[in-house]
């Protein structure tokens, strides 16, 4: 935010400085550092606490807040308008620049405030949010602070979200990134690249739950106006009268291959994330492109993302539906409509998901005598929720689906050109609308838009495979070494060690008591020495 000519001025008073800018005064012109002061005076601030400094602006108060500040904490400051923050770093007491536990940031950009926030806590494992307006610099752009504050606490409850998902799966998807990359070496003919900006035609995105029953009708009339993604689920219930133009695949786990039973001759396209089990690009005969959900930081994939290796990113939102939506908005050129239908997350009266999706199949499937195809427990679990969603309808919902229609509203909600025709389910989109007016918005698209190619793939360029080869080759090699230290074969000190340790995270960062300060420990390394075999044993599937 550049505020043109205008320039705070400091306005001298009998208790010290205030300020005045946009015709306001900033602090009290009577007791500038009185009513900051008391705030810290008064707080408790918890371990592992991320402290919202907002507009520090003179800095009165900060020095007394880091004083009080656990060292599990930390301390971060923010400023939107660039003449308050200039003005700031010149009158602001340079001492507390020293504090590690502390950074002071200007940004209009809530990401890049996050990732700053995610960078400087990497050894933190902060629980909770407290935010203090240190001037009133804080109401000038309160909508902008607002924003930061609750995406902020949402990152920190989305940090503990992702660090139980990383315990829980961290390996299986560090193993699929090195067995789809060693598929790619394997299938240079099919295995393209993703073309972002490539679909001129109006995009229906279609996930598995219940409301896609009640749009297949209006799927089939106007496929030859769509392109048609599909998340894995859902193709069984498309097929065989329509065609998805391309299948999303998200699943780690081998249990997925139930979704492809009657789709390896299909020859559908498929774009997977590289985290996925490699079962699908070993079936399927089609044409394959990878995205891949950055799960974690992690210097390995920062090498990849510098060498270009790696395919285009989404963010973690743990849905395959709202996976697919992202890549539909990757894919779209601007301005094209992008719907909707089977995102419930909930359901009512019937099943889970679409009729004939491999979970209503495995429902029927194992369904005895004595376990009836609803019992009890499965249906009235204790965290199972009732609720009012479309149309005033009451459906069932659980804790994890509510978060995934969350991270709907905050990604996709906004979205001029994004549309909910599903009819049942939670109300996620204000852009819901029927199919007399998607059929509208389908038709004068189309009209507009001369250009029907939906050419979403390209050929990946001519050194890829062999820079694949080669990162792979040296992960091997680094692991080797690791293994002949570890087996007395080698000597390396402590610092060699942990050097080769940092360049390959993916041998812990699954650990749930992984951190910096355990890495050299006798209990660590020995854990590490173990998960070294499992990925040498993948690693060996290439040739030297």
């Amino acid at each position: 935010m550049d505020s043109g000519m205008e320039k705070p001025e400091l306005i001298s008073t009998s208790s010290g400085f205030s300020v005045f800018y946009k015709n306001k005064y900033l602090y009290s012109r009577y007791a500038p550092k009185k009513a900051i002061l008391s705030l810290i005076d008064g707080i408790t601030i918890p371990p592992e606490t991320l402290v919202l400094c907002v507009s520090p602006l003179l800095g009165y108060g900060l020095s007394e807040l880091l004083k009080k500040l656990p060292s599990s904490s930390f301390a971060a400051a923010i400023e939107y308008d660039k003449a308050l923050m200039d003005f700031s770093l010149k009158n602001i007491d340079p001492s507390v620049f020293k504090n590690e536990n502390f950074f002071y940031a200007r940004t209009e950009s809530v990401h890049l405030f996050l990732k700053k926030i995610e960078k400087e806590t990497a050894d933190k494992n902060l629980k909770k949010i407290i935010r203090l307006d240190f001037s009133a610099g804080a109401s000038l752009y309160g909508d902008f602070y607002k924003t930061v504050e609750d995406f902020t606490s949402e990152y920190i409850s989305r940090f503990w979200i992702n660090k139980l998902t990383l315990i829980q799966f961290g390996r299986n998807y560090a193993r699929n990134v090195f067995k789809n990359y060693i598929e790619i070496l394997k299938n240079k003919d099919r295995i393209k690249k993703l073309k972002p900006n490539s679909i001129f035609k109006p995009i229906l995105t279609v996930g598995a739950g219940p409301s896609l029953d009640g749009s297949i009708k209006f799927i089939e009339e106007n496929k030859n106006n769509l392109f048609i993604l599909a998340v894995d689920a859902a193709a069984a219930r498309l097929l065989p009268k329509i065609k998805p133009d391309a299948i999303i695949v998200l699943e780690s786990q081998y249990w997925i291959q139930k979704a492809f039973i009657g789709l390896a001759n299909s020859k559908i396209p498929i774009i997977a994330d590289l985290t996925s089990n490699p079962y699908a690009v070993q079936t399927l005969k089609g044409i394959f492109t990878f995205f891949f959900t950055e799960y974690t930081s992690s210097s390995f994939f920062d090498k990849l993302a510098e060498k270009k290796l790696l395919p285009p990113l989404i963010e973690p939102m743990g849905s395959v539906g709202l996976s697919a939506l992202s890549i539909a908005k990757i894919l779209a050129s601007p301005g094209i409509p992008i719907f909707h239908t089977g995102l419930d997350f909930s359901w009512g009266t019937g099943f889970t998901h679409s009729k004939t999706s491999y979970q209503v199949n495995e429902t029927f499937s194992s369904c005895t005598r004595l376990k009836p195809l609803y019992s009890l427990s499965s249906i009235t679990g204790e965290k199972i929720e009732r609720v009012t969603g479309k149309n005033g309808k009451k459906v069932l919902t659980s804790p994890n689906l509510k978060n995934y229609s969350e991270i709907y509203k905050r990604v996709f909600s906004h979205t001029p050109n994004i549309f909910d025709i599903g009819k049942h389910g939670l109300l996620i989109n204000s852009n819901m609308i029927n199919e007399n007016t998607a059929k509208e918005i389908i038709d004068k698209a189309n009209k507009l838009n001369k250009n029907k190619g939906f050419h979403f793939y390209e050929s990946l360029y001519q050194e890829y495979h062999v820079e694949i080869y080669d990162v792979i080759k040296t992960e091997k090699e680094k692991l080797l070494t690791l293994k002949n230290i570890f087996t007395h074969k080698v000597k390396a000190s402590d610092t060699e060690i942990e050097n080769l340790l940092n360049s390959v995270p993916y041998l812990y960062l699954h650990f749930a008591d992984f951190s910096k300060r355990n890495l050299l420990t006798a209990n660590f390394l020995n854990r590490i020495r173990i998960e070294l075999e499992y990925f040498l044993k993948i690693l060996y599937r290439i040739q030297s």
